[in-house]
């Protein structure tokens, strides 16, 4: 018996569109959180307190330290943002010809009650970019939903496709 023809890991296989559907909600949620933001938010002046950049050949991620003042807020909010790498490259050249012992200041959209940062020139490919991903997530959970359906239905009309010899003759 192979292990995916086991009726309760096929079964189980039916946690991974769940899963994917899961992800697409959440970032969908999200993607409009940061639309709403970028449209109604404030725009705040926050200073680039650090940038961490690891490149390597599987994966390529970063992050910028941010210290901004959020609407409505007395004291001032430090927190590590990630970025898509192409943004985060851009900071790391303001950064870079930032003169020495200044701050490199940058123009943040930031909403009162709300954890998303946006960042002022980019406004609009920044929701529509985690749109995207939620996007991708739903494909994906209504593809592998098939999948799993297929197999799923293949298992009870046929039984275990392991257990067959070539001939089509169970063993």
């Amino acid at each position: 018996m192979n292990f995916l023809s086991n009726p309760i890991v096929a079964r189980l296989l039916w946690a991974l569109p769940l899963l994917l559907v899961v992800i697409a909600i959440a970032t969908t949620r999200a993607g409009l959180e940061q639309r709403a933001v970028a449209e109604a938010g404030e725009v705040v002046e926050a200073e680039v307190t650090g940038l961490t950049l690891r490149e390597r050949s599987e994966i390529t991620t970063g992050q910028v330290g941010l210290r901004y003042t959020p609407p409505g807020a007395a004291a001032p909010v430090e927190r590590d943002v990630e970025l898509p790498i192409i943004l985060l490259k851009e900071i790391e050249v303001d950064l870079a010809e930032t003169p020495e012992g200044e701050t490199l200041r940058l123009p943040i959209v930031v909403s009162e009650g709300s954890d998303q940062i946006v960042i002022a020139s980019h406004r609009r490919g920044t929701w529509l970019l985690t749109l995207s991903l939620a996007a991708m997530a739903a494909f994906g959970a209504v593809v592998s939903g098939l999948l799993v359906g297929g197999w799923n239905r293949f298992l009870a009309r046929e039984g275990d496709p392991a257990l067959k010899t070539t001939s089509g003759v169970p063993a």
